[in-house]
């Protein structure tokens, strides 16, 4: 099981930038990686070791689909 879903909100452990996980990369007995598109417009590749959530007080995800309601 993966820490961070698809549209989670994060950021990177190093540094103050935040970014929407695109994708996750769970693979059995290796590390679970995620492709992040960061706000300033890059993707990139990490590790769940690398991540953490965006905000300590709860998850946030981001949403590209209007809801129905």
């Amino acid at each position: 099981m993966f820490r961070y879903p698809k549209g989670s909100i994060v950021k990177h452990k190093t540094g103050h930038i935040k970014g929407v996980v695109v994708n996750v990369f769970d693979q059995g007995d290796s590390p679970t990686g995620y492709y992040i598109k960061w706000d300033d417009g890059n993707h990139s590749y990490h590790l769940e070791s690398d991540l953490c959530w965006a905000n300590i007080d709860r998850p946030k995800m981001h949403y590209t689909q209007q809801s129905t309601k």
